[in-house]
């Protein structure tokens, strides 16, 4: 009642005015006033009209979203607290989690964007196919450095499923990246089953299903964490993280040109090397899962957040390695896809440390065979890694390397070690 008082009173006293014999009066007044006087008066009259009406409802305050008056009707969204209640490891949790989230994507694009059923139907399947099937260590990360966070209390179950939340966001992101990076790369396998573009129906349509996917984690951000004061900084974060991979991927693509007939050797440096795996795998699969729990659990300390990059960057350049080395001597079976960096003429740790060792002849070998689909070729490359004991190096550079990250640990002194620890257990010596 008290918000329709303003308008009716702004009516009343027009009125007054209009019926009056002084309105005459009063307009050759304002006639006679200096022009800025004029327009002072005007300025007054309609900053009155304009609160008014926009007290009484009739015009939204600066700011104001309608999608915000939507969002207050909205009933909370119900995660399945019982079923993640009941479940005993982390992985179990964090998977309790993912139908809901499939579901309530389907439903928000048939009704926030009229989707029609046929369309419905594509998106399901596709996040079906795309986002599950793998080890999913960066989203489960999310929960795990959650609960490590929490101390002593631990989280309940609604805080781990918001936990989950964010990781799935994380692994949908994941998904946006293999899907595009499949089709860049001319991949055929993927977890297992031939790549998301090869099915007959998808071709480059999985290059607008990888742009969905992307989409599909801001809409998990804004609708389950749109309120909490870490909300913008969250989205930050994925944007910069996004970025950064990119950047990444840029570097990887171009790391021979695409019209060159034979490869040009002296791009593959390790220098060059360890920026693509910074950038292409580290942000993404170690800072981002880390950071997120970190500014759910209310961490803000900047130093905090600087220290926790430094440990994932190095521990990402381990986590890269591992791949280009399992790339090349890991089978199919085992790591779900079909490994074909010497083919795709990548610049992989393993061909940066040959040409580091190559003698003239060797060198002369790989540039005639290196960066061709030609199983007798690749065979010929593979022989060179092994005359040069590339795996053994390997094993070196593998525990070189695990003890250069827990010296790093050891400095640590505001973030509990087991936030690395638990990400580093896992992927130490790991066969997939």
């Amino acid at each position: 009642m008290v918000s329709s008082l303003p308008p009716i009173i702004a009516g009343a006293a027009i009125y007054r005015l209009v019926s009056s014999k002084t309105l005459p009066d009063l307009t050759s007044a304002f006639f006679e006033l200096e022009i800025p006087d004029q327009i002072s008066l005007l300025s007054l009259l309609f900053a009155s009209v304009f609160s008014a009406v926009s007290i009484s409802g009739f015009i939204a305050p600066p700011g104001h979203n309608d999608d915000d008056d939507e969002d207050e009707h909205k009933p909370p969204f119900q995660y399945p607290l019982k079923e993640i209640a009941s479940k005993t490891t982390d992985k179990e949790k964090f998977l309790s989690v993912y139908p809901c989230l499939r579901d309530s994507i389907a439903e928000y694009f048939a009704t926030k964007h009229e989707m029609v059923p046929e369309g419905v139907n594509w998106i399901t399947e596709m996040i079906d196919y795309s986002c599950v099937g793998g080890k999913m260590n960066r989203g489960i990360t999310v929960l795990t450095v959650a609960r490590t966070l929490s101390g002593s209390s631990g989280l309940t179950p609604r805080e781990e499923a918001r936990a989950s939340v964010v990781g799935w966001g994380i692994e949908f992101l994941q998904a946006f990246f293999l899907v595009a990076d499949d089709l860049m790369d001319d991949s055929k396998t993927r977890r297992g089953q031939p790549c998301w573009y090869l099915l007959p129906k998808v071709g480059t349509i999985a290059v607008n299903d990888s742009f969905l996917l992307e989409s599909f984690v801001f809409t998990f951000l804004k609708e389950h964490f749109g309120k909490e004061p870490y909300y913008i900084k969250l989205v930050e974060l994925f944007l910069e993280t996004i970025q950064q991979t990119e950047c990444g991927q840029l570097l990887d693509l171009t790391s021979q040109p695409k019209d060159a007939k034979t490869a040009d050797l002296s791009r593959f440096t390790i220098e060059r090397y360890r920026k693509i795996v910074k950038y292409k795998t580290a942000f993404y699969s170690f800072y981002l899962p880390v950071a997120s729990a970190m500014l759910m659990s209310g961490v803000t300390n900047s130093k905090s957040f600087k220290t926790a990059r430094n440990i994932c960057c190095i521990m990402g350049e381990y986590f890269q390695i591992q791949d280009d080395v399992l790339d090349c001597y890991g089978t199919p079976e085992v790591i779900g896809k079909v490994g074909t960096d010497i083919q795709d003429n990548k610049c992989s740790w393993l061909i940066v440390q040959a040409l580091d060792r190559a003698t003239p002849e060797q060198r002369k070998v790989i540039e005639e065979n290196y960066g061709k689909w030609d199983d007798a070729k690749v065979a010929k490359i593979k022989a060179i890694y092994n005359e040069m004991g590339l795996k053994s190096v390997f094993e070196k550079y593998e525990e070189d390397s695990y003890a250069e990250i827990q010296e790093e640990l050891k400095k640590i002194n505001d973030i509990p070690q087991e936030v690395f620890t638990l990400f580093l257990d896992k992927i130490y010596k790991r066969s997939k």
